[in-house]
């Protein structure tokens, strides 16, 4: 991951909460510490296996509220996917659309066929961009113009260094789509797109060759950022998909648990001797009432946060884009 990226998540545990941990088990860890809050609180004795109408009240709250919770967010994400429905028409525009994109890439670069995995295209993309930016520092090791050498020196050292920065990145990750998103997170070629600009404008003595040049390497950086929000849509749909199955998997049994909880408080009463495995049992029931909700937020947390780190388009800088 990106240098930006390290200085932002700077605890282990927070980045594995946000970003590198597998979804489910930050939901488990979630249900894991809220299970130990409730055995505490039942040690101490705040908390009690005696049937009251307290009890009864939020295990009928949590049996609403994850209902609920349940098809409200299995409603907006079908509202999401349905994107991928369409007419033979709209689904054909689609695809040439892709293919226009991806022969625009191989004309840019000089390459063909371009690579077919995400994890691939992108590394082939920032390689490209590399190699046209250290071929333009080695256009002007000639150059008498310092200023000018020292300027496209400074930005092939840039692009150099985010290519260094994704090859690693995507080279000790898994191939699947988060890798991709990963590897770009932290990088937004604004500033390298104003500073050819400026070299383009200030300095007249560039030639025809360097000036191709510096149009190449800015049409694979504009090629990275469509591939990078490409990429950004593709997972959050694959991740939309994913998190409306684990909350039916999950959400189904708590729902079929919290029923039994109440069934079995009517049963048990109020009458003393309470029978000892009541306790434990209403202790793991609460535990797993919250469980549909971990899950939610273990996926939106790492949703919003690639969200907030993909808002700029490349030719603007987002000024929060450090904020973690």
């Amino acid at each position: 991951m990106s240098s930006g990226i390290r200085n932002t998540l700077d605890g282990t545990v927070v980045r594995w909460a946000l970003v590198g941990g597998a979804r489910p088990a930050v939901a488990a860890v979630l249900v894991a510490g809220i299970l130990v809050l409730f055995s505490i609180a039942a040690a101490v004795g705040l908390l009690s296996g005696t049937p009251s109408s307290p009890m009864y009240f939020l295990f009928s709250s949590l049996f609403g509220g994850n209902l609920t919770l349940v098809t409200v967010v299995l409603s907006i994400n079908q509202l999401v996917l349905s994107r991928e429905l369409g007419s033979p028409g709209e689904l054909h525009d689609r695809i040439r659309d892709a293919m226009a994109y991806r022969n625009e890439v191989e004309e840019t670069s000089g390459s063909s066929p371009t690579p077919l995995s995400p994890t691939a295209f992108l590394r082939f993309l920032h390689e490209a961009v590399s190699a046209d930016a250290m071929a333009l520092r080695d256009s002007l090791s000639e150059t008498d113009d310092g200023r000018l050498s020292e300027r496209v020196a400074g930005l092939a050292d840039d692009l150099s260094s985010d290519a260094a920065d994704v090859r690693a990145t995507l080279d000790g990750s898994s191939v699947d789509i988060f890798g991709v998103i990963e590897a770009t997170l932290g990088t937004n070629h604004a500033s390298q797109l104003y500073e050819i600009a400026a070299i383009e404008s200030e300095f007249d003595e560039l030639t025809d060759d360097q000036r191709r040049l510096l149009d190449r390497v800015r049409e694979q950086l504009l090629h990275i950022d469509t591939a990078r929000k490409y990429f950004r849509t593709v997972y959050i749909e694959k991740e939309l998909s994913y998190l409306s199955r684990l909350l039916l998997y999950v959400g189904v049994p708590v729902e079929v648990l919290t029923a039994g909880v109440l069934a079995v408080y009517g049963a048990v009463g109020s009458a003393p001797p309470t029978p000892g495995w009541v306790l434990p049992f209403v202790v793991v029931s609460l535990a797993a009432g919250f469980a549909p909700l971990a899950v939610l937020f273990s996926f939106v947390l790492r949703l919003s946060w690639v969200a907030q780190r993909n808002t700029s388009v490349a030719p603007f800088a987002d000024a929060e884009r450090d904020e973690g």
